[in-house]
């Protein structure tokens, strides 16, 4: 069974070792890959991207949690910040709108949490295509992405918005968090 390397593992491996592997890595892509990589001053070692669990409760009696530290999204996802800022717009539409704070912030999880939780789990998809080997992913990826990452079909990530002016509905009575 593999295993990721620690960090300390990585961070042991020399700047040159990565630059090389870069190197190597990209020989036959055509961009500017490889003249970026011989001009940058300083190679990082790469880490690990791992998976949050689901923060079952965003919000206590004093405080409440945005952006990462209720949801954080996979780098691959690209939403990191657009969450964080739909989060804090609907946070300031609750706590507006819903004169008690228990049930606004109650409403401002209710609101987000599908959503966040569906961006979440397509930036794991977009992540987890290390499984598949390069050669059939760089094959394949351009036919399929013509075929199904479409503007229509990628909308409901990009053209989400939020009506700041409309007032918050409070939901169902006695509709309670997730847990």
């Amino acid at each position: 069974m593999r295993t990721e390397p620690e960090p300390a593992e990585l961070a042991a491996i020399p700047p040159s070792a990565w630059r090389a592997r870069l190197e190597r890595l990209f020989a036959r892509d055509a961009g500017p890959a490889l003249e970026l990589i011989a001009t940058t001053e300083h190679i990082f070692a790469p880490w690990g991207t791992y998976d949050l669990r689901t923060v079952p409760h965003w919000h206590s009696a004093r405080a409440v949690i945005i952006g990462d530290a209720a949801h954080a999204t996979s780098p691959s996802s690209g939403q990191g910040a657009s969450m964080a800022i739909e989060d804090a717009v609907t946070l300031a539409r609750c706590l507006r709108d819903i004169p008690e704070s228990a049930t606004a912030l109650q409403s401002y999880q209710r609101l987000r949490r599908d959503r966040v939780e569906r961006v979440v789990q397509q930036g794991r998809r977009n992540g987890s295509g290390k499984a598949i080997g390069a050669i059939v992913r760089d094959a394949m990826l351009p036919l399929v992405l013509r075929r199904f990452a479409t503007p229509q079909s990628q909308a409901w990530m990009f053209d989400h918005r939020i009506d700041f002016d409309a007032p918050v509905d409070v939901g169902p009575v006695g509709q309670t968090d997730r847990s």
